[in-house]
């Protein structure tokens, strides 16, 4: 049963456990629980294998690995690789927000993505809307691709009012 831990809300309105709530919630549920942590370098990068245990006096007891590979730089790199991976592994035995997995750097990172491949096809659809030569093609050009944004309606409404001068 995964279980509900208090949460904050990420960039783009979605809730995120951060990892120190996860153990807190740990260590209260599991006072004979354990989180171990393994650092192994290669080069300038760094993997951590975290692995929690329920009940260390129980030997069938529930238990759980999480990894993580980054590089080892920055402010507390080595601090956030080693998070990442027990929060992974904490996730993995319910503790988390609804189920998920990822950090809320990853998170953040996944965001920031959609949001780069939706400016990326929006200027693939500026691109197409240069191409458009009639009012009618831009009509059906925006009727397909409607909806995807403020920036794109605006190009296509100078779009228009540039065919309609042409016109006049």
């Amino acid at each position: 049963m995964t279980k509900k831990t208090k949460t904050i809300k990420i960039t783009g309105g979605a809730d995120y456990a951060k990892v120190a709530e996860r153990i807190k919630e740990f260590r209260a549920d599991c006072p004979n629980g354990s989180i171990k942590t393994t650092p192994t370098f290669q080069g300038d990068n760094i993997m951590f294998t975290a692995e929690v245990i329920k009940d260390l006096s129980n030997e069938s007891s529930a238990r759980a690995t999480g990894n993580a590979f980054g590089a080892n730089k920055g402010v507390k790199g080595f601090e956030k690789i080693e998070s990442i991976s027990v929060g992974r592994a904490l996730a993995m035995l319910g503790y988390c927000a609804d189920g998920e997995i990822a950090t809320s750097e990853e998170m953040e990172e996944f965001q920031e993505f959609q949001r780069t491949k939706k400016e990326e096809q929006i200027q693939e659809l500026m691109a197409q809307v240069d191409e458009i030569k009639d009012l009618e093609s831009l009509r059906k050009f925006y009727s397909e691709n409607k909806g995807l944004g403020s920036e794109l309606d605006a190009y296509i409404t100078n779009k228009s009012k540039e065919l309609k001068d042409e016109n006049s």
